[in-house]
């Protein structure tokens, strides 16, 4: 009996501390699942100037026609540097330009033919800016020529019509002996008729009979050579307006070529043309902001400027500071332009010197290898806010300066940092599964 009363307080006491354990695993477990913890992703950094000084440089070089400025001048954005001579670029657009107008005035003269119309339309030529009076000779050339062909492509053309002409006279001749014949038969077969009825009463003789038998052959024998006369003359007639068809479809066919071989070279002629007065429009090298001129490679007019070499720098008057981070692969699908940034710069004291907010302005599309150790990153552009730069008092930055930065991204829950790992190596699992 003593073992009952033992044996009911132990269960007592297992129940009182199974109660427990699970109360106090339900209060953890509610709190880690709502309660919420800060989440940042974490990378290096180093200080940048966001506007380096400027290399003036020309893409194609040049002769300096005029020198504009000289050592620790001050100049403002879209001064003239320096001027490039431009004699042999006007020649060669020169050149161009005449050849542009050849094949304008072609491709009308083309079009026009092959449109089948009766004179040049001239007034486009003022919508592609060529001038007709300055390129007169051109025009008449190429007028002259338009009227050569068309009056060639008529003699041709008349030259066929007289023989159809020919052959209608020959056909109309064959219908009408074809006619007489028909009517010389019908008189025949009269004839016939009255002789064979005089014939079987013996009146006539087998002679005549056979006589008239015999004109009547003949007529048919004639009747089919004109029929087949007459047919000839027709199909010669039928060739002869495929040839007249053909002549067009010919010179339709020819000129289709020539303005798809003409259409090529005025997109070439034009492209360079193009390139020339970009080439043209850039011999005034300018300044691209406000600074001052210093490395001054150049100093004499007539000097020559080698192609994309540096002729001055320019150092700008307003110089932003940019923070360039470095993020890891795994963490860059977290990222956004605009996101939240605390910026500790670790070269100055952590015990006195704030954290200085920022936002993400922009993300390279690409990853980068570091050279040194080989790890792969994604560099990231910070802009430090204005006012929060004002908290470092008198500490100057410098481009170089070691950084560190805690991207805020969105607030996790704390059973998530304990169980995420979890599920992902679970997934990973099931999928090699």
């Amino acid at each position: 009996m003593s073992d009952q009363p033992s044996q009911h307080s132990l269960r007592r006491h297992v129940i009182f501390f199974a109660s427990l354990a699970t109360i106090f695993l339900a209060s953890v477990g509610g709190w880690a699942a709502t309660t919420k913890l800060s989440n940042a992703i974490i990378g290096d950094a180093i200080v940048i100037m966001n506007d380096n000084a400027k290399s003036i440089q020309h893409l194609n070089g040049g002769i300096v026609s005029e020198l504009l400025v000289r050592e620790g001048d001050h100049v403002r954005a879209g001064d003239v540097l320096v001027r490039l001579d431009g004699t042999a670029l006007k020649a060669s657009l020169s050149v161009l330009d005449t050849t542009f107008t050849q094949l304008a005035v072609r491709r009308i003269r083309l079009e026009a033919e092959q449109q089948g119309r009766s004179d040049l339309d001239l007034g486009r030529l003022s919508s592609e800016d060529i001038d007709i009076k300055r390129n007169r000779t051109i025009v008449d050339g190429e007028y002259q020529l338009f009227l050569t062909r068309k009056s060639s492509l008529a003699g041709m053309k008349n030259q066929l019509e007289e023989r159809k002409s020919q052959l209608r006279e020959e056909t109309t001749g064959n219908t009408l002996q074809i006619t007489a014949i028909d009517d010389a038969m019908h008189l025949i077969e009269e004839e016939l008729s009255a002789i064979s009825a005089l014939y079987e009463k013996q009146i006539v003789t087998m002679q005549r009979v056979n006589a008239l038998k015999r004109q009547k052959i003949e007529l048919v024998g004639n009747r089919g050579e004109r029929i087949a006369a007459r047919a000839q003359a027709e199909g010669k007639i039928a060739e002869l307006n495929l040839q007249i068809l053909q002549l067009d479809e010919d010179r339709r066919t020819k000129n289709a070529t020539d303005l798809t071989e003409l259409e090529a070279n005025i997109t070439e002629i034009e492209q360079r043309r193009l390139a020339l007065l970009d080439q043209l429009q850039r011999l005034d090298l300018r300044a691209p902001l406000s600074g001052r001129i210093y490395q001054l490679s150049i100093h004499t007019v007539g000097g020559v400027a080698n192609p994309r070499e540096p002729l001055m720098l320019l150092a700008p008057d307003d110089q932003n500071l940019t923070v360039e981070a470095k993020i890891a692969p795994r963490d860059i699908d977290q990222l956004h332009p605009g996101q939240g940034v605390a910026i500790l710069f670790s070269a100055f004291d952590q015990r006195t010197t704030p954290q200085i907010d920022g936002k993400v302005v922009s993300i390279s599309p690409d990853v980068v290898v570091d050279q040194r150790n080989g790890n792969s990153y994604y560099p990231v552009r910070i802009e430090p806010s204005t006012g929060s730069l004002a908290q470092l008092s008198r500490l100057s930055l410098y481009p170089g300066m070691p950084a560190e930065v805690f991207i805020k991204i969105k607030d996790r829950s704390v059973i998530s940092y304990f169980s995420k790992p979890l599920t992902d190596q679970l997934a990973h699992t099931f999928r090699q599964e």
